[in-house]
Order: structure tokens, then C-alpha cells, then sequence
């Protein structure tokens, strides 16, 4: 028990630290420019595709993670539950935004301004849980795999 828990528990803080550092990287890498659509805090569909696929793959890496520290099927999918459900609260706090709220960027902005300011299409809140939780379970199979 304390072994699927402490899995889950490095899992989840593994996969949020990867996610930060590659997508810190990214901004300052990429700029503000190719981040956002032009003078504006809507992220560009490049942002939205780069969020979609690396998010995949640090999911799918954080289940395989777990099924190698619990070398269990039923921790994995808890921690898939987990993750998904995590997910799903950020959907439901970020579609209480106001959608009034300034829209218009001018110049450079800091990491986290940009972060708190951005403006994503509302399907994509949706369709984040939906991959974190798959990439966990495909991740924690292809562990299950590679030890058969």
C-alpha cells in the first residue's frame, strides 16, 4: 500500500516538474511571438499543438513511471484517475475566467504574467484531461509490456 502511494505521489510530482521545465524552456526558447497570436493573449495553435503532444508524452511518461515503482496495474489507474480528475478541476477554474478581461498584449511579457493572461479555446480545457489521463494508462501499459 505505502509502495502505490509513494508511486503515485513521485509520479505526479515527476510529471508536473517535467511539464514546468520543458514548458519554461519553451517560452523563453519560442518568445512571446510565437507563443501568442499577435498583439493578443490568445495562444497560437503552435503553443496549443506543442501543450497537446509534450503533454501526451510527459503523461505517458509519468505512468510508466508508476508502473515501474508500484509494479501495479490498479495503482496505475488510480493515478490515471487522479491525474484526470486534477485535470478536470483546472477545466472547470479556467471556464470561470472572465472572458471580459483584457485581451490586448503590448510588448514582452514575463512567464507568468503570460501565464495567468492566456487565452485558450474552451475546447481545449476539455480535451486535456482526456489525453493526461490516456497518456498515464498507455505509458503504465507499455511498462506492463516491456516486463512480460
Amino acid at each position: 500500500m505505502l509502495k502505490s502511494i509513494l508511486a503515485i505521489i513521485v509520479s505526479y510530482i515527476a510529471m508536473f516538474a517535467i511539464f514546468m521545465a520543458i514548458f519554461t524552456c519553451l517560452y523563453f526558447v519560442l518568445g512571446v511571438e510565437r507563443v501568442f497570436q499577435a498583439d493578443s493573449y490568445e495562444v497560437s495553435m503552435f503553443w496549443i499543438a506543442l501543450t497537446l503532444v509534450i503533454g501526451f508524452l510527459v503523461s505517458m511518461f509519468s505512468g510508466f513511471l508508476c508502473a515501474a515503482i508500484s509494479k501495479s496495474w490498479r495503482t496505475c489507474q488510480v493515478f490515471a484517475l487522479i491525474v484526470f480528475l486534477l485535470a478536470l478541476i483546472q477545466c472547470f477554474s479556467a471556464l470561470r475566467r472572465n472572458p471580459d478581461a483584457p485581451n490586448t498584449r503590448a510588448g514582452e511579457v514575463g512567464m507568468f504574467d503570460a501565464m495567468s493572461l492566456a487565452v485558450t479555446p474552451l475546447w481545449l480545457h476539455f480535451v486535456n484531461p482526456i489525453i493526461s489521463g490516456a497518456g498515464v494508462l498507455l505509458g503504465a501499459r507499455m511498462k506492463r509490456r516491456d516486463a512480460a
